[in-house]
This record gives C-alpha cells, sequence and structure tokens, in this order.
C-alpha cells in the first residue's frame, strides 16, 4: 500500500505492506520511533494504529527538555 507522509513540511510517498502500522512507517524511514508522534487529520495515532492505503500521515517531532 501507498501513503503520503510528512516531516518538516516535507512530502514524501512511502510504499509499506498491507496491514501496516504507524510504527511501521516511522521505522522504514529510519526514525526513532520515541522521537515522534503520528498524526493523520486531527488524531494522534498510537504505534499499533493500522495504516490505510491512501493514508496522509504527519510526523511530529517530540521535544523536551529541562
Amino acid at each position: 500500500m501507498k501513503i503520503t507522509v510528512e516531516l518538516q513540511g516535507k512530502k514524501k510517498g512511502l510504499e509499506l505492506p498491507a496491514k501496516a502500522k504507524a510504527i511501521d512507517a516511522v521505522q522504514k524511514l529510519g526514525i526513532n520511533p520515541e522521537t515522534v508522534l503520528v498524526k493523520r487529520g486531527s488524531e494522534i495515532l498510537i504505534d499499533e494504529e493500522h495504516l490505510e492505503e491512501g493514508d496522509e500521515v504527519e510526523l511530529i517531532k517530540v521535544v523536551s527538555g529541562g
């Protein structure tokens, strides 16, 4: 299946196997899952949330500090 991923304003097409999960997309891009949130529309997805053909998701970098 093909989805579109946006990270820091740049969109990229990504090919994933059927029934891929949000964490699969993050890992395929080589990004540490602990450093981003996956957002579809206005919904933040959990790692185990299934993606669907044609989904457009945004990866939001998590910033922490003290």
